[in-house]
């Protein structure tokens, strides 16, 4: 299983909106700001549109915003919501067909690895990822203040 490039710009869009909550921002200002290709935007914005976590407002002023605090969103809700359920091989999906069904000997281990997977993205909130986002801003912002003070 490999998260596309489409559900990580969902999460950057997210953590985006999340470092400057309540604020509208443009979709092209999202885009620069989180190197996500500006095509990709406005679908990735309906869909969490949809889902209630952001709104957008056209027009100038306008922009999109996040809705939701960042702690009631899990990355595991994102990337599902892209994506559709996570699994990480197919023999765990439930339209699976396998000749190997019940007879399997690393059946086990798929599933466990699986739910190790999944608590751990279920685990990790938006906040948490913003929080990291925002601790390397700050090691990029001390590293290059004193690379200037040298």
């Amino acid at each position: 299983m490999e998260v596309t490039k489409k559900a990580e710009y969902a999460i950057s869009a997210l953590i985006e909106l999340a470092l400057h909550r309540g604020e509208f921002i443009s979709s092209k200002e999202i885009a620069q700001r989180q190197n996500i290709p500006p095509n990709f935007l406005p679908q990735i914005m309906a869909t969490l549109g949809s889902r209630g976590w952001v709104e957008g407002v056209r027009g100038p002023g306008g922009g999109v915003r996040l809705l939701v605090s960042p702690d009631n969103i899990t990355v595991r809700e994102v990337v599902e919501l892209i994506e559709g359920p996570v699994a990480i091989t197919r023999c765990l999906m439930r339209e699976a067909n396998c000749s190997q069904l019940g007879r399997c000997p690393l059946h086990s281990t798929w599933a466990r690895a699986q739910e190790a997977l999944l608590n751990v993205l279920g685990d990790t909130t938006l906040q948490d990822v913003v929080e990291t986002q925002r601790a390397l801003d700050r090691q990029t912002e001390a590293e290059a203040e004193f690379n200037r003070a040298r």
